[in-house]
């Protein structure tokens, strides 16, 4: 029962960003970022190699991107996220198959940190509604008028 009242919450999407994003940036900090393919295409006499960053950018956008669907309707910082989730699927998918091209190598650069950016700006806004979602009632709860603190349980004329 608890799982299905887990996955029905419109804040797991934005928890599922989090996380992906902190297991990429460890990923990152550790040099965890490992060859996982060779092309077979030959570049100035050496074998291309594909390495893990760009393929966990294209598995986390379109996985993010799939959770944030399921909530599109709830909000502009759910349809935001979904809109930057699938930009960044879009550019990360142009990296991959630049990988595979000869002499585009500045371009595949710069398909990468757009991926990247907006990859990044996808979990900002996930961040954003997280805390909208937690701090808002807690200021609230919190807020002063001259020299009383009005709290939920009691009631103000201001």
């Amino acid at each position: 029962m608890q799982v299905r009242k887990a996955f029905a919450n419109k804040l797991l999407p934005h928890f599922v960003a989090a996380v992906q994003w902190a297991l990429l940036i460890v990923i990152l900090a550790f040099n965890m970022n490992f060859s996982i393919g060779v092309t077979g295409a030959v570049a100035n006499g050496g074998l291309k190699v594909i390495m893990l960053f760009p393929f966990w950018m294209l598995l986390s956008s379109v996985v993010l991107g799939l959770v944030l669907y399921r909530i599109r309707k709830e909000g502009t910082a759910e349809r935001g996220a979904l809109g930057l989730s699938l930009i960044a699927t879009l550019f990360s998918i142009l990296n991959i198959f630049l990988h595979f091209t000869d002499d585009l190598l500045l371009l595949m650069k710069v398909a990468e940190v757009t991926a990247w950016v907006f990859y990044n700006s996808t979990v900002s806004v996930s961040l954003y509604k997280i805390s909208f979602a937690f701090l808002l009632p807690t200021l609230r709860r919190f807020i002063r008028f001259g020299n009383e603190t009005i709290r939920n349980d009691k009631k103000s004329w201001a």
